[in-house]
């Protein structure tokens, strides 16, 4: 007994510990996540499987070059269609003061039909992993997103 006592002790104390490389090394750069496709008009209220483009906009707040090194996304709660997660690695490098945007196709899928169809509107979960000053840390943002131009 008592040394599960213990080692659940030790446990707790380990999943508390933090590093100091997890946090950025100034100010967190400016997210904005963009859906740039459209289902075409026609089959924008069919249901199952469709591709999806997104463009991730990144703004360097930093007096140093950060580096983009993977953008993960997911959708959660209800929406247009159902994004399960994803990941895009990258190696995209922000100079100070410097916005960037890189886009990839992502698979999702409508389950259902809702009234704005496949070009709805959905909440987007990003988890985003940078380096800058020889630390990496990670920003994770939720927006709600549309397709550009609605």
């Amino acid at each position: 007994m008592r040394t599960a006592v213990t080692l659940t002790a030790l446990f707790l104390l380990a999943a508390c510990a933090t590093s100091s490389d997890s946090a950025a090394p100034g100010p967190e750069p400016d997210i904005n996540i963009y859906q740039i496709s459209r289902v075409a008009v026609g089959t924008e209220h069919d249901t199952g499987p469709v591709s999806a483009q997104f463009a991730v906009e990144v703004k360097n707040r930093l007096t140093e070059p950060l580096s983009l090194r993977r953008v993960a996304l997911q959708s959660i709660g209800g929406g247009a269609y159902t994004l399960p997660p994803y990941s895009q690695a990258f190696n995209e490098t922000i100079a100070p003061g410097e916005t960037k945007r890189v886009s990839f196709w992502a698979p999702a899928s409508v389950d259902m039909n809702t009234v704005g169809g496949a070009n709805g509107p959905v909440t987007l979960r990003a988890s985003l992993e940078f380096e800058a000053g020889g630390k990496k840390f990670q920003k994770v943002e939720v927006q709600n997103v549309g397709t550009m131009g609605d």
